[in-house]
């Protein structure tokens, strides 16, 4: 399987700037768009793919397997819309606390290479193997 390293530091720069650059505002809008962009992936059009190839930023496929990144990304989507939810229900700090954990594990990505949400998924698939789950 392959899996689009340009994309996924992309993505992870994404949500460091949107959410820092929300924060630095104030304005919650940049976590919604960005829970939406990061959600798009469950549905027909991927949005954050859409927007990498709109500013034509080239792939750079690389043999691994996607399914650990997806899983990450739809748990930060999930973290992003509780954020939002939290803002609209009037819980800033709750909301900036969620956006801000998102993108602290995104700038740790970034970083030093460490997706602790593939990790997660890796946890899972053993834990599934281990109680015959598979």
């Amino acid at each position: 399987m392959r899996t689009d390293r340009n994309q996924l530091l992309f993505n992870q720069t994404l949500i460091v700037v949107g959410v820092l650059l929300s924060l630095l505002t104030g304005r919650a809008e940049g976590v919604y768009l960005l829970a939406a962009l990061m959600a798009s992936q469950h549905l027909g059009l991927d949005f954050m793919v859409a927007l990498k190839r709109g500013l034509r930023i080239p792939a750079r496929p690389v043999d691994e397997d996607p399914r650990p990144h997806r899983f990450a990304r739809s748990v930060g989507a999930a973290f992003l819309i509780a954020a939002a939810l939290a803002f609209s229900l009037g819980a800033p700090l709750v909301g900036w606390g969620l956006a801000l954990v998102v993108a602290l594990l995104a700038f740790i990505n970034l970083a030093f290479g460490f997706c602790l949400g593939c990790f997660m998924y890796y946890q899972f698939r053993l834990l599934r193997h281990r109680l015959g789950l598979n």
